[in-house]
């Protein structure tokens, strides 16, 4: 019974996770890490890798935050939040708070903390009873410092530690483990710039680190591990309006062994994923933003949208407000994402 229920409880997370866990792959486990960072890219077809060079770039490519402005007001503040399950479940939400700052000509360094609130739960024995309540939650906090190596070229290595909670030790009742579990990760990248294209090229390897024990290792999950390459290219700039093109691809750095019966280190390149977007820009103040998102893992093939405020010209404090409408999953309603970011 004890086995039986703790599988529920998994099932039960990963099917919560529907919410959209196109970017976590089939049968990972930290699905919090997963969501992408930052209503602006995604807006733009969940892309990023190339184009994020402020605190979000902890999330997209540590390689991008060697590229933090080193004049005034390059300090940077973001907040987010993401609705998961909206009209289903509405108390799962998604939250990320991250600060970046220069540390002059020694690069930049950053932390954030990542909240996955998934609610209360209700648990059942293996004949349906209900047994008692719980609250699930899955968060991580991690730090990344990102340093250019030549004028156009940043590097950045990132590390975390990840814990959840999904179901109370008591409700499980097993000698082998809890409902919890914890792990630690190691993102890096690496984000290139060619001036003479107007284009940013972004390579970047995240989530590196062990599987998430639970109950007992036959139950671990494996870190979302991936893999994912941009590109960003400037197509129109003048001193009112400009038009920028951007595009990702990701693939999960795990893939099922028949032989194992397990999941293994390697390229899956059938659970692939791409995005690419559009963003017009009128005097960088005012942003609209369209894309298009495919992945395997969840049957999308939808587009994405979005708009964005810079009050920087108008009030003299560089604060932007972000807003994305994104897909989740085949037959599931989009879900809408809010970003917050003071530069200072």
């Amino acid at each position: 019974m004890k086995r039986i229920l703790m599988v529920a409880v998994l099932s039960a997370v990963l099917v919560t996770g529907f919410v959209g866990v196109a970017a976590a792959g089939s049968g990972a486990g930290a699905i919090n890490l997963s969501f992408p960072i930052g209503a602006r890219f995604n807006a733009l077809g969940e892309a990023g890798t190339a184009l994020s060079q402020d605190a979000t770039a902890m999330w997209w490519n540590p390689g991008g935050l060697a590229f933090l402005p080193q004049r005034p007001k390059n300090h940077d503040m973001h907040l987010m939040q993401s609705s998961l399950a909206e009209g289903l479940a509405e108390d799962i939400g998604l939250y990320w708070a991250g600060y970046a700052a220069p540390l002059g000509s020694h690069g930049s360094l950053g932390g954030y903390i990542n909240y996955l609130d998934m609610g209360d739960q209700q648990a059942t024995d293996e004949n349906g009873e209900p047994i008692g309540q719980f609250s699930s939650y899955m968060f991580a906090v991690g730090m990344t410092y990102g340093v250019r190596i030549s004028r156009n070229v940043g590097v950045g290595l990132g590390v975390k530690y990840f814990r959840d909670k999904l179901s109370d030790d008591a409700v499980i009742q097993d000698p082998q483990g809890g409902g919890s579990g914890d792990s630690f990760g190691v993102d890096m990248g690496v984000l290139w710039k060619v001036p003479s294209l107007r284009s940013n090229l972004g390579l970047a390897i995240s989530n590196l680190g062990p599987d998430i024990k639970h109950v007992d290792a036959d139950q671990s999950d494996p870190m979302p591990r991936k893999f994912s390459v941009g590109l960003a290219f400037s197509l129109y700039h003048s001193e009112y309006m400009g038009l920028l093109l951007v595009g990702d691809w990701l693939a999960p750095l795990y893939k099922w062994d028949d032989e194992k019966e397990d999941y293994g280190f390697g390229l899956d390149t059938d659970q692939e994923e791409y995005g690419f977007g559009v963003e017009w820009n009128y005097l960088r103040s005012l942003f609209v933003r369209f894309g298009y998102k495919s992945a395997a893992y969840g049957d999308i093939q939808d587009t994405t949208f979005g708009f964005g405020v810079d009050m920087d010209r108008w009030v003299g404090q560089a604060i932007t407000f972000d807003f994305a409408s994104v897909p989740q999953a085949e037959g599931l309603p989009k879900v809408s994402r809010l970003s917050l970011g003071y530069r200072f």
